[in-house]
């Protein structure tokens, strides 16, 4: 069987903001594109941190806080060319939702989420439910997490 790589399943180019950015904005950008992880980088596009939708509802909407105050700065990261199986070893073994894939240099390339290894999985699995009705259970299963 040939290893699938991070490169081959990540979510290219994610949305991100910038540390400066207020949690309510965060909030608005994560509820549109229905996701629940958000990588926070600099102007250059180098990580510095990642917040999460459940962290950032903690906060609270009206808090007035930027996400640099609510983001976890020490954060797990993988480059492109490692393997699919070691991120989602790193998943399971930190409790994770999401891995951030970056060049050497530190600059975002992608992300790769539970959500990633659970549609692997379902393929893997034989399932033959339409994509556009994948799609619409995932954005449903979300907003419960």
């Amino acid at each position: 069987m040939e290893t699938i790589t991070v490169g081959e399943i990540m979510t290219p180019n994610p949305i991100t903001l910038g540390p400066e950015a207020r949690i309510d904005r965060a909030l608005t950008e994560m509820e549109h594109a229905w996701i629940r992880h958000l990588p926070v980088v600099d102007r250059d596009g180098r990580l510095l941190g990642l917040v999460s939708h459940r962290d950032l509802v903690i906060a609270g909407r009206d808090s007035g806080e930027r996400v640099g105050d609510r983001m976890i700065r020490d954060v797990e990261t993988v480059g492109p060319e490692v393997s699919a199986h070691e991120a989602a070893y790193l998943l399971l073994r930190h409790q994770i939702g999401c891995v951030p894939v970056t060049d050497p240099s530190g600059r975002l390339l992608g992300i790769v989420t539970a959500t990633d290894f659970v549609r692997i999985a379902h393929g893997l699995l034989g399932a033959q439910v339409p994509e556009d009705q994948l799609e619409e259970e995932e954005r449903e299963s979300d907003e419960l997490c």
